[in-house]
This record gives structure tokens, sequence and C-alpha cells, in this order.
């Protein structure tokens, strides 16, 4: 896989990940504000409409006349803002005693005027009839079709010493209105986040992956250089190796040293067998018996301890691989790198186990090889 288009598996993985986990964050978090914004709409005409009617109540205590508080009230509602949120106040007959606008004053809430909502599976009852039930009741007031005016969440509170009864409206048209705008502001702050997550997760990813880059180029690097060493070491093997060949076939007087071994004798069944070393590909010690394997594939066992052998055979042609193997130049057929800084060699015939150079012997065979 290349890198634009692993680059671009990753911006999608990440985008739509990032953007499946903000979708559901935003729905939740507008899902909660909007709860909020409903209950503190609920409580506070609760709340509007409680303290206005105790502070009637504290003023017809104090000796104020009727007319006087209703002036008062009047004066302090009067002209305020209709389109949110206001306060107006009725008699026990329904007839409106105060209100913003004054040209609604002396009107009477008729039977079919409107119908307040009781919510919780309750009964919707007529508007007029909560008036004058002269109970504290709240819930949504809603509108016939031919009055062409939206719902209200209303709160009505009974002034006690009196017929009165004072009521909060919000409008509900106006709270979706806010409830729009808080939609927007969470769709600009949700996708406003999710290109900085998004921005901020792929320069992190880009950092972290151009380490790892980095780091893989470099270990590329040190393995090339291994196998350009390994390349030219087999190159030094295959000659060595052409010319032991040239030696053992003319025979050549020098080619073992005075005290080499020549011969190895050994049995085969109750047949006796001398084994000319140059025939022995390497010896393999298998548990407690030394093995000897031929060029031709066959194998014979001997008394002789891989020590001891070594003391006895030529230097030049057979090497101490480690503790289990020693092998012949020419049965060398191939030298990889085996884990860190260690070689492993192939030889033919092919050895049971891996003939594994460890890492403080690596230098020595080479050497051994470059004579």
């Amino acid at each position: 896989m290349n890198k634009t288009r692993l680059h671009i598996y990753v911006f999608i993985t990440v985008t739509a990940t990032v953007l499946l986990i903000s979708f559901f964050s935003f729905r939740y978090l507008y899902q909660v504000a909007s709860e909020k914004l409903w209950t503190s709409k609920m409580e506070s005409g609760k709340r509007e409409s409680r303290e206005i009617g105790r502070l009637l109540e504290q003023q017809l205590l104090i000796g104020i006349e009727k007319p006087q508080v209703i002036r008062n009230l009047q004066q302090s509602i009067e002209n305020t803002d209709v389109q949110s949120e206001f306060i107006c106040m009725y008699d026990k007959n329904c007839i409106e005693l105060c209100h913003p606008n004054p040209a609604l004053i002396g009107q009477k809430i008729e039977q079919n005027n409107s119908q307040l909502d009781l919510g919780e599976g309750k009964n919707s009852i007529s508007f007029s009839e909560v008036i004058s039930s002269q109970k504290k009741l709240g819930g949504i007031r809603n509108f016939p079709k031919s009055q062409h005016r939206s719902s209200e969440i209303v709160n009505v509170y009974p002034v006690k010493g009196s017929d009165w009864i004072v009521a909060s409206h919000a409008n509900i048209e106006v709270m979706h209105q806010e409830l729009s705008d808080l939609y927007k502001q969470f769709s600009i702050g949700f996708l406003l986040s999710t290109l900085i997550i998004i921005t901020c997760c792929l320069l992190l990813i880009r950092r972290i992956y151009s380490k790892h880059e980095q780091a893989l180029e470099d270990e590329i690097a040190g393995l090339n250089e291994k196998i350009n060493s390994l390349s030219t070491l087999n190159l030094q093997l295959n000659t060595l190796q052409e010319k032991l060949q040239d030696q053992i076939l003319v025979q050549h007087p020098e080619r073992e040293k005075e005290n080499g071994r020549k011969r190895i004798i050994t049995y085969h069944k109750d047949e006796l067998i001398h084994l000319d070393v140059s025939e022995i590909a390497y010896f393999f010690l298998d548990g407690s018996t030394v093995l000897i394997f031929t060029f031709d594939n066959k194998q014979f066992s001997t008394n002789i301890s891989l020590d001891e052998l070594m003391k006895q055979l030529d230097n030049d042609i057979f090497y101490r691989a480690n503790r289990q193997f020693i092998i012949n130049m020419r049965s060398i057929k191939t030298i990889f790198v085996y884990g860190k800084n260690q070689l492993r060699i192939v030889t033919d015939p092919k050895t049971s186990e891996p003939v594994i150079i460890s890492k403080n012997k690596v230098a020595e065979f080479k050497k051994w090889l470059d004579r």
C-alpha cells in the first residue's frame, strides 16, 4: 500500500470516527439543553406568578385598597414585551384586570377562548375554568386555529384575600426560536470542534507515522548493510570453496596440517568403515552421541567428542560453529542474518537443526572464512 492511499484511509477512518462520536455527543448535549430550557421556563413562570401574587397579598395585608393594588400592578407591567414572557391578572369572573396591553383590560375570557393542557395524562380544561377554580395550576395553553396564536406556557397563582389570579405567560413559538438559535450555535460549535479534533488527530498520526517511518528506514538501511556484508561474505566463501575444491582435486599436499586427521574410523552395523575427512560435511552432537554426515547424506557415529575432533581436524577446513556443530567449509551453502547480530548457516546436505553462529563468534567466523 503506497503512502498516499494509506493517508487517505487514515483520513477517512479518523474523520468518520470523530464525526460519529461528535454527532451523538452533539445530539445528547442539545437534548439536555432543550430539556433544561423547557424546565427553566416552567419553573421561572411558576416563580414569577408566585412572587407577584405574594407581593399583591402583602399590599392587601397592609391596607392598600384593591383598586390601588390593581393600578400599581398595571403600572409595573404596562407596555412590557408580550412577545416572549409577560404577566397579567384576572378576577374570578375571568375579567382581565391587568395586562401589558391596556386595550385588553376589561375583556372577558370566554369558555371557548383556549384550553390548558395540564400534562402527565391529565385532561385539558378550559382556561376560563382554570381562572374560576382559583387554584395554582400550570400547563400549556392552546388556542383554536382560528385565532392564529401560538401556544403558551401558563402558570396561575391565586392572590389570597381577593378573587384575583395572577398568570405568567411564556410564548412557546419564541421559545422554539430560542431553541433553534441554540441548535445553530451547537451546530457551529460541533463543526468547529470536529474540524479541530480531526486536524489534531491527523497531525498527531502524521507525526507518529513519520517517526515510525524514519525508524523503519533506519532499520532497512541497517539490514541493507548486513545484506551487503553477507553478500561479500558469501562471495568470499564461494571463492574459498572453489580453491579448496581445486586443492582436493589435485590432492595438494598442503591442504591439511601435519597433525590434521585424514580419516575417521567408524562402524556401520557390523562393518568397519574408514571415512576420509574430505567426505564429511559436518559433525552433529545429538544428545551424547556425535553423528557424522557425509556429502552424499550418509550418517555415521563416532566416540570422539567434538572438542577432540577440533584438535585433530584441519582448522582451515572445519569450523566449530557452536556447541552442537562442526561444519566443513565446502558444506556451507548460504549465510543469513539471524536475530540480532547473529548468523544462520544453511548447509548442503541440510541439517536437522539450524546452525547458528552467535554474535560473540561472528567476528571469529568471518576471520576464519577470510583466511
